[in-house]
């Protein structure tokens, strides 16, 4: 019985460790990946005037901000009551 769990708890420290390695290295790839396709389309269009470097500059600020959650507020109907 104690081999068996040995044998078990072993396995699964294995499998963890190149589960965690695999995707160390896929999550290195997909960061150069993207990258690489973020400058080429950056390369492919340059902002032609003052107002579409604007535009791009909000766009880009839009893109890298955080998240915030909405509280929403139930509104109930006076005339229902």
């Amino acid at each position: 019985m104690g081999f068996l769990i040995k044998f078990l708890l072993g396995f699964m420290v294995v499998y963890f460790l190149l589960k965690a390695v695999a995707a160390f290295l896929m999550g290195k790839r997909g960061r150069q990946t993207s990258n690489f396709r973020q400058q080429q389309a950056q390369q492919t269009r340059q902002p032609e005037n003052q107002q579409d470097r604007i535009i791009e500059y909000q766009k880009k600020k839009f893109e890298s901000s955080e998240i915030e959650d909405a509280d929403f507020v139930e509104v109930k109907d006076s005339r229902k009551i």
